[in-house]
């Protein structure tokens, strides 16, 4: 009978501790796990993820407006420039921000957050903005960087409207500015920058994975 009850407390323990393992190798799988979220308006920031998933294995998504129809640049960049004023003047106030298409990644899936955006008249073009308005109080406590495309404006601006859209990250590394000046160094600037980012635990370099959350828009990749 003492052998009995032995072996179904040693046959429990081995199940609860079973569970346990699971459990923790779950947990594990997703502790490290990097997301790549980048809009693209003339196509730079598109070659800058690709090159950016070639050096590194993450999932992407694009960020995309609901009216895909709009020329920013048009009469001196007005269009632009008023998306970017309404933000200025609420930026607390979500009518203020153009409308993007549904983004319908779980951030709670990934604990580094890269992000790749143009630079709009040294802000953050108005689309992106958009989205981390809205998903900035799912990145607590995540791990934070970003790549910013821009022709020749420096990216202080950029940074500045970073840090009050997601307040709660922790950022890995200083921003990386991409200029048309440097720009046919794109894939060396990417390798020396990601070995100066202090990525949570988990990530890994070097092996090319590019998982593309959302259909590509052609309309954008000029």
């Amino acid at each position: 009978m003492k052998q009995i009850f032995l072996f179904l407390t040693a046959l429990l323990f081995t199940c609860c501790s079973s569970d346990i393992e699971m459990k923790a190798e779950t947990t594990s799988a997703n502790h490290g796990k990097t997301l790549v979220a980048y809009y693209s308006y003339t196509g730079n920031c598109r070659s800058i993820v690709t090159e950016l998933t070639n050096q590194i294995e993450a999932d992407v998504v694009e960020i995309t407006p609901v009216d895909k129809s709009q020329k920013y640049e048009e009469n001196g960049y007005a269009i632009g420039t008023a998306l970017l004023n309404a933000i200025k003047a609420n930026p607390n106030d979500a009518s203020s921000y153009p409308a993007i298409d549904p983004v319908t990644v779980s951030l709670s899936d990934y604990q580094n957050i890269i992000v790749v955006t143009p630079l709009w008249w040294s802000q953050m073009a108005a689309i992106m903005q958009t989205y981390l308005f809205g998903a900035g109080s799912q990145m607590v406590d995540k791990s934070f960087s970003m790549i910013v495309s821009s022709a020749s404006s420096g990216i202080s601006g950029v940074v500045s409207d970073a840090k009050r859209l997601v307040p709660e990250t922790s950022w890995m590394g200083d921003a990386l500015w991409i200029n048309n000046s440097n720009r046919r160094n794109t894939a060396s600037l990417i390798e020396e920058w990601l070995k100066t980012l202090n990525f949570t635990e988990g990530q890994t370099t070097m092996q090319p994975r590019m998982l593309w959350l959302k259909s590509c828009s052609r309309h954008l990749s000029v």
